[in-house]
């Protein structure tokens, strides 16, 4: 664990110890935290100058089933970066069906809207406060499917058989 980062540090003296854990894996660190406090470290990480993360990189979802470790089964990955500090940062939320509500950080990031509503098409996650939920990438089809998920067939769920066959005659 790298207690050692910089920014580590100022989230300990800001919110405490107990309120996240710090992993550390090839160069990259990983601050996990509860989701109840989500918006105020991204806000304290965005406008702190000893912080400066003016970037979010991507909203990442992960479908943690069949991994061998208990744990929650969704987690959501913030990548954050520090152009000005030259510095990386991931902020980890886990969560566990059926609240798979998280607040949305478009009002700090405008980078967040697009990526979260990726997120909530791909997994199921709901953005609170995101202040334009439609279809990003997917048809009316998959009404309540999200492809990433683990127990979305790698076949898929007969979305061929829901369309039209155009042949010669019909066309």
């Amino acid at each position: 664990m790298n207690q050692d980062h910089p920014t580590v540090q100022r989230l300990q003296e800001k919110f405490g110890e107990q309120h996240f854990t710090v992993e550390e894996f090839a160069d990259m660190v990983t601050v996990t935290a509860p989701k109840s406090i989500l918006l105020d470290i991204m806000q304290f990480l965005h406008d702190q100058p000893e912080c400066d993360y003016a970037q979010l990189t991507d909203v990442i979802g992960i479908d943690y089933q069949g991994y061998p470790k208990p744990s929650p089964r969704f987690g959501i990955v913030y990548p954050l970066l520090s152009l000005k500090h030259n510095q990386r940062l991931y902020i980890k939320i886990l969560l566990e069906e059926p609240d798979l509500t998280v607040p949305s950080l478009s009002g700090i990031y405008a980078s967040a809207e697009w990526a979260e509503r990726e997120a909530a098409e791909m997994f199921g996650f709901v953005f609170e406060g995101h202040p334009d939920p439609r279809r990003l990438l997917l048809c009316d089809l998959f009404d309540g499917e999200h492809p990433l998920r683990k127990e979305y067939p790698l076949r898929g769920k007969g979305e061929r058989e829901k369309f039209e066959k155009i042949t010669r005659e019909n066309a």
